[in-house]
Order: C-alpha cells, then sequence, then structure tokens
C-alpha cells in the first residue's frame, strides 16, 4: 500500500544539495518543501503499514543528510478550530471544554495556554463516545502518535536512558 505524508526536517532541503539526493534516493517519490511556515519532505512511500513508510522514509531521508525532527500532523487545534471542524459555535465548544455543557469529560488541552491546543484524535473520539458522530479514521491516530514519537527520538538521541524511555510506549 502506499502511503502519503510528511516528514519535518531541520532545515529547508529544497535548497540545498540535498534536494537532488533526495530525489534520486525516493526515485521521485520525495519531495522537499521550505519557507516560513516550516520545512517538510513530502513523502509517497510503499509499505506494509504506516509505521513502516515512516521508518523507511526516515531512513532515505537522514541518509540524504537531512534530520528528521518530527511527522507532520494535523492533531493540535484551538477551541476555534474545534469549533470549525464540528460546525458548532466556538462557545458551544468553550462550554463542553469548561464542563458547562454536555456530559463533560472533555479531554484536556494537550498545550495549555493562551490559546490552549487539544488533541484533534482525542476530540473527534470524545465527540463520537458522547454524541454518535465518527471517530477521526486510524490513519490521523496513528499520524499524531508517530509525530510525538518521532520527536522523542530526536530528543533522546545519544542519550544513556533512550531505551528505559522507549518502555513508556508500552508502560
Amino acid at each position: 500500500m502506499q502511503y502519503e505524508f510528511a516528514l519535518v526536517v531541520d532545515r529547508d532541503a529544497s535548497e540545498d544539495p540535498h534536494a537532488e539526493t533526495l530525489f534520486e534516493l525516493g526515485e521521485g517519490d520525495y519531495v522537499p518543501e521550505g519557507g516560513p511556515l516550516g520545512n517538510v519532505v513530502h513523502v509517497a512511500q510503499d509499505a506494509a503499514t504506516l509505521a513502516a513508510a515512516i521508518i523507511a522514509a526516515i531512513h532515505l531521508v537522514e541518509k540524504a543528510g537531512v534530520k528528521v525532527a518530527g511527522v507532520q500532523s494535523d492533531d493540535l487545534a484551538t477551541l476555534q478550530d474545534i469549533a470549525n471542524r464540528t460546525g458548532r459555535s466556538h462557545e458551544s465548544v468553550r462550554l463542553l471544554a469548561a464542563g458547562k455543557r454536555g456530559p463533560g469529560s472533555f479531554p484536556g488541552p494537550s498545550l495549555p495556554g493562551k490559546p490552549a491546543f487539544y488533541s484533534w484524535v482525542e476530540v473527534t473520539e470524545w465527540f463520537a463516545d458522547n454524541y454518535g458522530t465518527e471517530t477521526g479514521d486510524t490513519y490521523d491516530r496513528e499520524l499524531a502518535a508517530a509525530d510525538h514519537l518521532v520527536r522523542a527520538r530526536k530528543l533522546l538521541a545519544g542519550d544513556k536512558h533512550r531505551a528505559e524511555m522507549a518502555q513508556l510506549v508500552d508502560a
């Protein structure tokens, strides 16, 4: 099966000698893009699973000399984003998140602050459980999880406790 996704990378590989290497190694299925919104390599990768596709892509991109920092995901969403995606008003979503409307137990923010950012995957599962709406697909959930894992990989590079920290996935 062919999977399409984008890897977040440490530099603009489209204006770099690495772009040609990526194109050659990826046989045209790896397209770097850079700019003020970030640097990514768009990938179309054949593999048995999404995880296998991401692993193969990381190896190929890093073989070209570009460091992978994450997997692009639309998982983080503000209350306004949630309102837009669900067709609700901002106030309705704000009241759900505050526990002042609906059944309660709305997912807490993944990144508290002003604005707070929520996991879109968790929010869609909450709406499905409480309002019978469709859940996000497995692909979105796995892509969001892959992003967290690849970012952890970067953070723990060279750390003597990396293997122990990896066990947190199964804890």
